[in-house]
């Protein structure tokens, strides 16, 4: 017959064996980069309608649920640090006023100017050679400030060494 000590260690290894054989597998994805960044130059004229339309490459996934920021190269301050403004910019020429905008899907970003006035009437300085940066963010980083293109970047963990620099 088996006594009260006997049941109790069996019990107690039953017990043991049952809670050390149930493990729970955690899987935990390496994710190398949250974010892709692509500089683009564009040349903006009445032949292409005032507007650049840039195809993702095929090295760049975006996803339907990614959000996509574009933001123009403003300014160059100090020699070295750029300026860049969130679009849609709106700027105010002695024509009137000119807004930078854009659309877009997973494959393709538009970039377009849109004005009050003949857009033929602008300085160059408006049309060609402007710099873009085209942002693309996951969706749970969405909900991050993208007014502010520096703290975007260190959120997402870019540098400018991952910025992909795209010719027209």
């Amino acid at each position: 017959m088996m006594t009260m000590k006997t049941i109790a260690s069996l019990l107690s290894l039953s017990i043991i064996l049952m809670f050390s054989s149930c493990r729970k597998e955690t899987y935990i994805e390496e994710v190398t980069q949250l974010g892709k960044v692509i500089e683009i130059t564009a040349d903006f004229n009445a032949a292409n309608n005032f507007s650049v339309l840039y195809e993702f490459p095929q090295s760049v996934t975006v996803y339907e649920s990614d959000a996509i920021f574009v933001y123009l190269l403003e300014d160059v301050v100090n020699g070295n640090e750029d300026v860049w403004t969130l679009i849609p910019q709106n700027f105010f020429t002695s024509n009137g006023l000119l807004q930078y905008t854009y659309n877009h899907t997973f494959y393709d970003v538009s970039i377009f100017l849109d004005a009050n006035f003949d857009l033929n009437l602008l300085p160059t300085n408006y049309t060609q050679d402007q710099v873009f940066r085209i942002v693309v963010v996951p969706a749970e980083f969405a909900v991050s400030n993208p007014e502010n293109y520096t703290g975007l970047m260190n959120q997402l963990e870019l540098s400018e060494s991952d910025v992909f620099q795209l010719s027209n």
